[in-house]
């Protein structure tokens, strides 16, 4: 008997605290390799803000693989949050 497995395909968008952005070239850097990344969507790395806002399918990416490639290329990304000033909304069990 074959089973078949089917994983849904969920947009997802994250926001992260990012530490190590020196400017706008690494703001670029970061945004031109997490654009690259399968299931990656939608990228906007904030300098003032020192920000990521990232959406990706959970099907074919996930939050430890989009931080592993964020540290690879010199810089931290803090756990997701979820209030527009960095601080978790309230919302969290």
């Amino acid at each position: 008997m074959l089973e078949k497995v089917f994983r849904r395909n969920k947009q997802k968008t994250d926001t992260m605290q990012l530490i190590g952005l020196q400017g706008q070239e690494s703001v670029e850097q970061l945004e031109a390799v997490l654009s690259g990344l399968d299931g990656v969507s939608e990228v906007a790395v904030s300098l003032d803000d020192e920000k990521l806002k990232i959406t990706y399918n959970t099907a074919q990416t996930n939050l430890p693989t989009l931080q592993s490639a964020i540290k690879s290329n010199g810089f931290e990304a803090l756990k997701p949050v979820h209030g527009e000033d960095g601080n978790c909304c309230g919302g969290c069990t």
